[in-house]
């Protein structure tokens, strides 16, 4: 066991239930590639890192198909009503096995950089939480060192307040936190547009499964 584990959260990429928000700009097919993709990405990504991996999924299928993409990963369902009960028990439940502190994160980041998680894992080291944003107003990365329950209850995930929010959580609980690296999730058609448009001009690492895929699709429209 390492002193910090990664927490990965994903759907099992399968048509018709993963990545809905990028339809019509992609095909069911084409939303389930792009999340096994991502996936398989970030799990590569992460395992560099020298930290336990654990892989916590949502969605129907067989989680044996995950293998694929993340490897000999640790497998666990993610549990609890609604993604803050969902975060809070995994986060919870991975302290429960006797962690130092835990770093949950989702799997649409297509360019995920290791570097960004090592600096969040740092931060977390001298704080209560840490919390990386994400372009649109929300987060892409959370850290605990003990279970926090309040962080996560009563929280409207999706808007444009979810860190502001969270951060207000914090400073009412006396908690202390710090801000890692903001990022771009990709969970819409826009996000889409960006993307392969910053792939092209060349400013995202031309590397990686998610970077292929995003490649040879045809340009989405804004």
């Amino acid at each position: 066991m390492t002193p910090y584990a990664l927490l990965l959260f994903t759907r099992i990429p399968l048509p018709g239930v993963c990545k809905t928000r990028l339809s019509p700009a992609l095909t069911p097919d084409q939303c389930a590639a792009l999340q096994g993709a991502m996936l398989a990405d970030g799990a590569a990504a992460l395992r560099g890192l020298g930290m336990d991996l654990q892989i916590w999924y949502s969605g129907p299928g067989a989680p044996e198909t995950l293998h694929p993409f993340v490897g000999d990963a640790p497998l666990f369902p993610q549990m609890g009503d609604g993604l803050g009960a969902r975060m809070d028990c995994a986060l919870s439940a991975a302290l429960a096995q006797g962690y130092e502190g835990c770093l949950l994160l989702g799997s649409d980041l297509p360019f995920l950089d290791g570097a960004d998680v090592r600096q969040a894992q740092t931060l977390l080291e001298g704080h209560d939480v840490v919390l990386c944003p994400s372009a649109d107003g929300g987060y892409w990365l959370v850290g605990l060192k003990a279970p926090f329950p309040a962080l996560f209850t009563g929280q409207r995930y999706g808007g444009s307040s979810v860190l502001a929010d969270a951060l207000a959580v914090c400073r009412s609980a006396g908690r202390s936190v710090a801000l890692g690296p903001v990022r771009r999730d990709l969970d819409t058609p826009e996000d889409l547009a960006w993307f392969q448009k910053e792939l092209t001009a060349g400013t995202l690492p031309q590397r990686g499964a998610a970077a292929a895929l995003l490649g040879a699709l045809p340009p989405a429209s804004p």
